[in-house]
């Protein structure tokens, strides 16, 4: 194995332990949609009139914290990214 493909593979996670809404939520991927959090936040609504607000905390990248709005994602880390939904109403 050369060195570069170690250190990928000592970098690569399979899972990624989250924080949503105070529940701890477990996925297989490093993008993180905004979808996908209220969903997990809310997997019993299903009205497309509800709006959500999510924020997040300790992400990967150069954005470790800030708003995440619909159809934009968030690099996790593989431990610690803490997203927060509340319900902004109805549109």
């Amino acid at each position: 194995m050369t060195e570069e493909a170690s250190t990928q593979a000592a970098t690569s996670h399979t899972e990624y332990a989250l924080v949503i809404a105070g529940e701890l939520a477990v996925v297989p991927h490093e993008d993180v949609s905004f979808e996908e959090v209220c969903s997990i936040a809310f997997p019993d609504v299903d009205d497309p009139e509800v709006r959500y607000k999510v924020t997040y905390e300790n992400a990967a990248g150069p954005r470790p914290d800030g708003i995440l709005r619909p159809g934009e994602t968030v690099k996790a880390k593989p431990t610690g990214t803490e997203f927060h939904v509340s319900h902004a109403g109805k549109s």
